[in-house]
């Protein structure tokens, strides 16, 4: 599978498709492919991987695209301005994303959701499920505004706000902890908790979040022109 990202602050993905090669998507990510392209949408993993899906907020069936006669080229896009992050599992190994985060995968990308009881990533925004990627393929994950990446050391941490988090390789450890002084809680606008990530292993973030665009949004709405 050959591919290409295009733009630069609302970039697309432009994937060439071979016989027999296929790649997969969420609903809605589709942003034109030619004619020849096969197309299906289904739901993997029977009542029990929608039933998951449904959980964490992501869409309950995927899109299946594959080269039905000669070469085929499918585009897909972000659903906000940001940039295309590319990721070669066989490199990262398995990969832990915001649920959001995904964009699409070849069909041998193993793609599933993980329910956890660790009510600290539901306080800090992210949920109780993330979405993991792994096995031998290519993945690639929309990231809001700038890519964001940081390598951590064994024992080196970072405080990151959970709406930044867009994905960390499956070495990193996720702990929430409350934002420190009753002061920063009521008046930062920073929320009420921080994700302290532990390495080893890479990080990747968001450097805008859908929650401050929004807010930034609704201070001009209903506005006079």
């Amino acid at each position: 599978m050959d591919y290409r990202i295009h733009g630069t602050t609302m970039q697309t993905l432009e994937v060439r498709l071979e016989p027999g090669e296929s790649v997969f998507s969420e609903a809605g990510c589709l942003l034109a492919m030619t004619p020849g392209t096969y197309m299906e949408t289904r739901a993997p993993g029977g009542l029990a991987g929608m039933f998951r899906r449904a959980l964490s907020g992501n869409s309950v069936f995927l899109t299946y695209y594959r080269a039905a006669r000669g070469e085929s080229v499918v585009q897909f896009t972000t659903r906000m301005p940001g940039h295309i992050l590319a990721l070669p599992l066989r490199q990262y190994g398995r990969v832990i994303a915001e649920r959001h985060s995904f964009l699409c995968a070849e069909s041998t990308v193993d793609y599933g959701v993980e329910v956890t009881l660790n009510i600290g990533r539901f306080l800090g925004g992210n949920g109780l499920a993330l979405t993991h990627l792994a096995g031998d393929g290519m993945a690639f994950l929309s990231i809001d505004g700038e890519i964001v990446e940081r390598d951590l050391a064994r024992g080196e941490s970072l405080l990151v706000h959970p709406g930044h988090i867009a994905a960390f390789t499956d070495g990193i450890d996720y702990r929430v902890q409350l934002m420190q002084g009753v002061a920063n809680m009521l008046f930062s606008g920073d929320g009420l908790f921080l994700v302290e990530l532990t390495g080893p292993g890479r990080v990747w973030l968001h450097s805008v979040t859908v929650h401050n665009l929004v807010h930034i949004i609704q201070e001009y709405w209903g506005s006079p022109r």
